[in-house]
């Protein structure tokens, strides 16, 4: 469409190194970012060496459009965790586009329910599920099926226990010492490329039970 053409001349690429941040918490900047290629996430910094991840953003994922609706600072920092580019869309472009496409606004809607869905489920976790439990959730969350038929997931590639420990709000000892125990009772295995759930309904029997008890 001749419309959609003339809003992208409105708009930019930035490339950003692995570690680079894009905004920072409390920014005051009000563009939209859609991620091109590579990965992107949203932090908290609470202190030095402490955050919390409250989402990662890959190709195709729209970001930052919290501060473009509500006008406030920004909830949280955008960091590249890999090489990345990204579209920038100006605020008023962003605004344009939700005035003239009913079905860009729709879409948005849909996107912004299914996030405090997701963040109702991550509230409940933190609320009702111990450490051990959270972790197991997590690996849950962030695995996708092997792909070969079995039972197995996977998540590749493999998160350091520094990063899962940011993703269930814990340590990095708390969860190298429950990683090592899953290990040993064989329902995980570590590879240089992933980390495999050789069972994840035992996992998910686990939360069940805590979860009931």
């Amino acid at each position: 469409m001749e419309e959609d053409r003339e809003w992208l001349t409105k708009c930019h690429t930035r490339s950003l190194y692995a570690g680079e941040s894009l905004v920072d918490y409390e920014d005051l900047t009000k563009d939209v970012f859609l991620v091109q290629s590579g990965e992107m996430r949203a932090v908290l910094r609470f202190s030095v060496g402490k955050e919390a991840i409250l989402g990662t953003f890959r190709r195709g994922d729209l970001m930052g459009e919290l501060s473009a609706i509500d006008d406030l600072s920004r909830s949280a920092s955008l960091m590249a965790v890999t090489d990345a580019v990204v579209t920038v869309i100006p605020y008023v472009v962003f605004h344009d586009i939700l005035r003239t496409c009913p079905g860009v606004t729709r879409a948005l809607m849909q996107l912004l329910s299914l996030r405090i869905r997701a963040m109702n489920e991550r509230v409940s976790e933190l609320s009702f599920l111990d450490t051990k439990h959270r972790l197991y959730n997590a690996l849950l969350r962030l695995s996708r099926s092997r792909g070969d038929g079995g039972g197995e997931r996977i998540i590749s590639p493999p998160l350091v226990h520094a990063e899962l420990a940011e993703h269930i709000g814990s340590s990095r000892e708390t969860v190298s010492r429950e990683m090592s125990r899953l290990i040993r009772e064989q329902l995980i295995e570590r590879t240089s490329r992933a980390i495999v759930l050789k069972n994840p309904v035992e996992l998910s029997r686990r939360i069940s039970k805590a979860l009931e008890g």
